[in-house]
């Protein structure tokens, strides 16, 4: 999607794209494996369901969105923000109460991300700020999808499987309609001036290379689900820091990011502060058990 690069620069319509497939594969096993999904009343459905759906729809858009505009290894950088607004909202919800130490920890992550923005030779205001508003709609989305997990009647009920049953269908309509209103994909890209679907045959191609790449989403986001169901959200950000120091290293190697020592010094800056964060849960978690 990067302007550099291929310059597929219909991120919505992809998102959407990815979604639909994610809503099909989710109905498709639950179907097969005969999964129980709890049925929400509208009232329900329209308080916890939707805005959970919404949140995550605005995260992936916002996210794919920016990689037209600013690199990958800025965007990992900038992503990597979220726990500081997954515990805002936390405090926010009530799943977590400010201390002292979580104060500390936000304020480490806060200050390598700001040095990431002020050492990054290729800054976009908007590429910036759709990152930035991913990184909110992640914090708002997973303690959504927490809180939906944790209120089903039964485990089935409330399974990752079943969470992605539910949702998928609410983010592909917010994506393909952002895409229609914003992107207008069918009027301006979609036809004989656009590399990608100027043929039936470059269509199916460019249909199949995004349908792969919501298999993979697809994978990756039920993993996400299974992990914070079956551990907590202090496995996944622990995973996480390693996923972003790949991904920056690989944009590096593959697509020649320029990284400067302020840049450097925000990334180790921010991962120590989630490192902090990371240790802050455990020892909280390890002590709730003790005391049960």
């Amino acid at each position: 999607m990067g302007k550099d690069h291929y310059n597929f620069n219909l991120p919505l319509l992809m998102s959407a794209v990815h979604s639909g497939i994610h809503m099909v594969i989710s109905r498709v096993l639950i179907n097969y494996y005969g999964h129980k999904v709890q049925n929400y009343s509208v009232v329900e459905y329209v308080i916890k369901v939707v805005p959970c759906g919404i949140a995550a729809a605005v995260e992936i858009s916002c996210a794919n969105a920016s990689l037209v505009l600013i690199t990958l290894s800025f965007y990992t950088m900038i992503k990597s923000s979220t726990p500081v607004w997954v515990l805002i909202f936390s405090f926010l919800f009530g799943f977590e109460k400010p201390s002292f130490k979580l104060i500390t920890v936000i304020s480490f992550i806060v200050f390598g991300v700001w040095l990431t923005i002020d050492g990054e030779p290729k800054f976009d205001n908007r590429g910036f700020l759709l990152v930035l508003t991913a990184a909110i709609a992640s914090g708002l989305r997973w303690n959504m999808a927490q809180y939906l997990m944790k209120s089903g009647k039964s485990n089935k009920d409330n399974s990752p499987l079943a969470t992605m049953y539910h949702l998928s269908p609410i983010m592909f309509i917010t994506m393909l309609s952002l895409s229609l209103i914003i992107e207008k994909p069918f009027q301006q890209q979609i036809g004989t001036n656009s590399f990608y679907f100027d043929s039936l045959s470059k269509t199916v191609t460019s249909l199949a290379i995004m349908s792969f790449g919501g298999v993979l989403a697809f994978i990756m986001t039920i993993a996400e689900l299974y992990l914070i169901k079956g551990t907590s959200t202090v496995t996944l950000s622990v995973a996480g820091i390693s996923k972003e120091v790949v991904v920056i290293a690989l944009s590096v190697l593959i697509y020649g990011d320029e990284l400067t020592s302020k840049t450097y010094m925000g990334l180790v800056i921010s991962i120590i502060g989630i490192i902090g964060y990371n240790y802050y849960k455990y020892m909280a978690s390890t002590t709730k058990k003790h005391t049960e």
